[in-house]
């Protein structure tokens, strides 16, 4: 049913296509001069990636990254923040080339922190190249703003979204350029506020599947986030070959929270024979910073340059939770209460060297060879306090948690690129060895622990590609990589960790890398048409494996043997008119699970489908729209399977340039229907039957301003936005 909203979205780009002929004839001077080929494409194809250019993106308006991500073509985030792109798990997210060392929530808060005002484009990257960090299913890269025309130059913008709560995202993007150095600087500020309702259904049976009790369980979350980031640096042109270069990040993102929840159990008559009620209230403070240096140097005009980084990033968070708890028997007797107080300091610090030489070769070949190391350093806590009498509160240290991961990562690689008049190839291989120490502190109630990890692994990177016509208007594309996914540091911790009174998660120190191997074949027709068979195939999978505990629920991660998938992703652009484009893309996957976890049976076969479909009109020089779809199918992952309710999301936007076309001024509306909401089931849990339905702030009226200001003319373009940190900023919790 859903999917008949695409022929809607065409049959309505037909009709303005029909309204438009028949409001204006077709000789008038507006239709003959609207130019579509001076802007900037929204999508672009390239051999081993997809670019998305974010300011051709009028949805974009007043959007932060993330929700960018999530309209980008293959791209999904779930309600814990795991990005997936194509299916493809756990993605190693890149900025300028550099890693985000952060886990999922922590990442999707940060991403939620930087405003699409200063974005410039997004890598999309199935199967990278060797020079890129073999972590992760796939990688996401997104490209900030640099511009290094000449003189001073840049762009400020500010947007504001309204829902249920209104969120804020402003930029400014400048730039400075003379004849020896070149300045730069993006800063932003975000406040975001959003929440999350969720119901839930448990029903626990006894062995002869008779119904031993429900818990039915409502819950209000809202978070109130504001986000300051900085990024400057300077290059410094020591001659026409030598570039010295210096760049400073920082990030301050106070952060606060409350959930509100009420729990009714069931007897196995249905009777209600408790009620729980509580709440949690949040205040944490995350800082970080990093400083790179790095140089680049040219040795000759036919390309042999050398790349150097060196980088060190540092993480610091701090708060407090608080949650008070109360249980209830029919006649509102108060049966026990009980309160909790959690401190979470946590510090991390990374260092990063790196280097890469490119070289062309005699007979049209490129070479590329690189080295890195990276040392990681975490140190997290949970001190977890039982409230006494008063406001009294007692250390419990059964659930204390002082956890200190360190970790080694050297790599290599090599690449060659060959060029023949129909044929193209590029093989790669890096190698990557891994020795990690996990050290659980101990304490009056626990005892001190330790674990080591060492570990080398290959990974080959494989492309070929065939001009099926002299003029390389059809062409085929073969590609092969693996990659591996490291645990995330706080996944390897084996604490407890509190989220509600009948919810809690917990890390696992046995969990072994996930190994991903891919092989992908691909059809293009110039920039119209495009068809990818994918075939991939997992081992050493980790999922979340929730298990019952009485009436709780505690979810760890876990190690399943292997799955195999095949998917189909078609993607169409078309231009029916000179002011009239659309994109759209589709994606069907079929997976395999052949084995289960310990204890947790997963479903032997499921599949995902989602289609996307972006229109943009351009009606003269100055008006455009976008009319957007995404229609995801019902998904499963691990014990998560979706439920049967149809989810989808429907966006539009207006857009208007002013100011001699120096300012652009975008009205947008995105899930007009409210229609993205989430409901799932939890299989695999032994006796115990467990549904979720939730829902968030999709609806969002947005309105923005852009202004670019300066002088623009062409320079030289040293575009050194990539630095020498590797996957481990993904990981951090």
């Amino acid at each position: 049913m859903q999917y008949k909203f695409v022929f809607f979205f065409i049959t309505m780009g037909l009709f303005c296509f029909s309204a438009a002929s028949q409001d204006k004839p077709a000789k008038t001077a507006t239709l003959r001069n609207v130019v579509v080929t001076g802007k900037k494409k929204l999508i672009e194809q390239k051999l081993d990636r997809i670019i998305v250019n974010v300011d051709a993106m009028i949805t974009a308006a007043g959007d932060n990254t993330l929700e960018v991500l999530t309209k980008s073509p293959g791209v999904s985030v779930d309600i814990n923040g795991n990005i997936s792109l194509n299916g493809k798990r756990n993605v190693l997210v890149l900025i300028d080339g550099r890693p985000t060392y952060m886990q999922a929530q922590n990442l999707a808060d940060y991403l939620r922190s930087l405003p699409a005002g200063i974005l410039d484009k997004i890598e999309l990257m199935s199967n990278p190249p060797a020079k890129y960090d073999a972590s992760g299913g796939a990688v996401i890269n997104i490209i900030l703003k640099k511009n290094q025309a000449k003189g001073f130059n840049g762009n400020v913008s500010a947007g504001c979204n309204q829902g249920v709560y209104a969120r804020i995202n402003n930029a400014l993007n400048i730039n400075y350029r003379a004849k020896k150095f070149n300045l730069f600087g993006n800063f932003s500020y975000s406040n975001a506020h959003n929440f999350n309702d969720n119901n839930d259904s448990r029903y626990f049976y006894n062995t002869d599947e008779s119904l031993h009790s429900a818990l039915l369980m409502n819950s209000r979350y809202t978070s109130l986030t504001k986000a300051w980031n900085a990024r400057t640096g300077m290059d410094y042109f020591v001659s026409r070959k030598t570039t010295l270069g210096v760049m400073l990040n920082a990030n301050i993102r106070p952060k606060t929270d409350r959930l509100d929840y009420t729990g009714n159990g069931y007897n196995n008559s249905m009777q209600l024979d408790s009620i729980s009620t509580g709440y949690t209230n949040g205040d944490y403070r995350w800082k970080n910073y990093s400083i790179n240096l790095n140089l680049q140097h040219k040795f000759d005009s036919a390309g042999k340059t050398l790349t150097a980084d060196i980088d060190h990033i540092n993480y610091q968070s701090g708060g407090s939770q608080f949650s008070a708890n109360a249980v209830y028997l029919p006649g509102n007797i108060v049966a026990g209460s009980d309160g909790l107080l959690f401190a979470t300091p946590s510090n991390v610090h990374i260092w990063s060297v790196k280097t890469d030489y490119t070289q062309a070769i005699k007979g049209n070949i490129q070479f590329d060879a690189g080295f890195k190391h990276s040392y990681v350093s975490n140190d997290n806590q949970l001190n977890w306090f039982n409230q006494s009498s008063g406001n009294t509160f007692i250390p419990d240290y059964g659930k204390t948690d002082h956890f200190i991961y360190s970790e080694h990562v050297t790599a290599a690689y090599l690449t060659l690129v060959k060029e023949w008049k129909r044929w193209a190839a590029e093989a790669g291989l890096r190698m990557e060895n891994t020795q990690a120490r996990g050290h659980q502190l101990g304490n009056p109630a626990v005892p001190d622990s330790v674990f080591n990890l060492r570990y080398t692994s290959l990974f080959p990177v494989f492309y070929t590609s065939y001009k099926l016509d002299s003029a390389g208007s059809n062409t085929l594309t073969l590609s092969y990589g693996n990659r591996i996914r490291r645990p995330g540091y706080q996944q390897l911790n084996p604490f407890l960790f509190y989220h509600d009174r009948y919810t809690y998660s917990s890390g696992n120190p046995g969990l072994s890398p996930e190994y991903n191997y891919s092989l992908d074949l691909r059809y293009n027709y110039k920039q119209y048409v495009s068809a990818t068979l994918s075939y991939s195939w997992e081992r050493s999978l980790v999922y979340p494996t929730t298990r019952a505990a009485g009436d709780l629920f505690i979810t760890r991660p876990q190690n399943y043997s292997s799955r195999r998938s095949i998917g189909i992703i078609p993607y169409v652009f078309l231009s029916p008119a000179k002011w009239w484009s659309l994109h759209a893309n589709a994606l069907v996957i079929f997976f395999i699970n052949y084995s289960d976890g310990d204890g947790v049976q997963l479903t032997k076969y499921t599949n995902m489908h989602e289609v996307e479909v972006f229109n943009q009109f351009y009606f003269n020089k100055s008006w455009s729209v976008e009319l957007n779809g995404f229609f995801p199918g019902r998904q499963s992952f691990g014990q998560t399977q979706a439920g049967s309710t149809p989810s989808y999301n429907i966006s539009a936007g207006i857009q208007k340039t002013i100011l001699k076309k120096q300012g652009t001024i975008r009205l947008k509306m995105d899930d007009i229907f409210h229609t993205m909401r989430r409901n799932s089931q939890t299989i695999g849990i032994n006796q115990v039957s467990s549904f979720h339905e939730g829902q968030t702030d999709t609806r969002l009226l947005g309105l923005s301003f852009s202004y670019r200001f300066g002088r623009e003319a062409n320079a030289r373009k040293r575009n050194h936005n990539t630095g020498g940190a590797g996957d481990e900023e993904k990981r951090v919790n």
